[in-house]
């Protein structure tokens, strides 16, 4: 994991950058889904891979947004991390969706949020550390943007048993 210290410089390259591809890679994979090129799995495993960038809050955790308050759907609606909060897991039933804005460079960063302190990974530390019920958002500021659902990319265990027949006895 690399962070930039707390500076709003958004411009300054992680320590260790992911391959330098990852973010062309990610981005096509997703325009490709888009036109049937592509399928949902090959987004998942593109995504677990990449070097993807959020930003980062005061205190460990994700910030989020609703997603009733997107920007772009409401003309009032105030962009980048103005409407952003922390995201606390409570024993509610009825939450609304929370979506974690997750970006794939640090230009798209700077488009929704404006700059500020960001913290880099890769997709699947993001998957991993994600309280249950929140969705990402991939690149909400470009014409790319995706949603990927917790319910699609939430791996668990499964248990499969099979049964073979020993024979009748003679």
């Amino acid at each position: 994991m690399c962070a930039n210290g707390g500076s709003t410089d958004t411009t300054a390259a992680p320590e260790h950058p992911g391959e330098p591809d990852d973010e062309t890679r990610l981005v096509e994979v997703v325009r490709r889904a888009r036109n049937g090129g592509a399928s949902p799995h090959d987004v998942f495993e593109t995504f677990l891979r990449a070097r993807v960038y959020c930003e980062r809050p005061d205190t460990p955790g994700f910030l989020t947004v609703t997603a009733s308050e997107v920007p772009g759907e409401d003309q009032h609606a105030p962009r980048g991390s103005r409407i952003l909060d922390l995201a606390v897991v409570s024993d509610a039933t009825e939450q609304p969706t929370r979506l974690v804005p997750v970006f794939t460079s640090l230009e798209q960063f700077a488009l929704f949020t404006g700059g500020g302190a960001w913290f880099s990974t890769t997709g699947a530390d993001v998957l991993g550390l994600l309280p249950p019920g929140l969705d990402v958002w991939l690149d909400p500021a470009a014409e790319h943007a995706v949603r990927l659902t917790s319910a699609a990319t939430r791996i668990e265990p499964v248990l499969h048993i099979s049964y073979r027949s020993r024979g009748s006895a003679a």
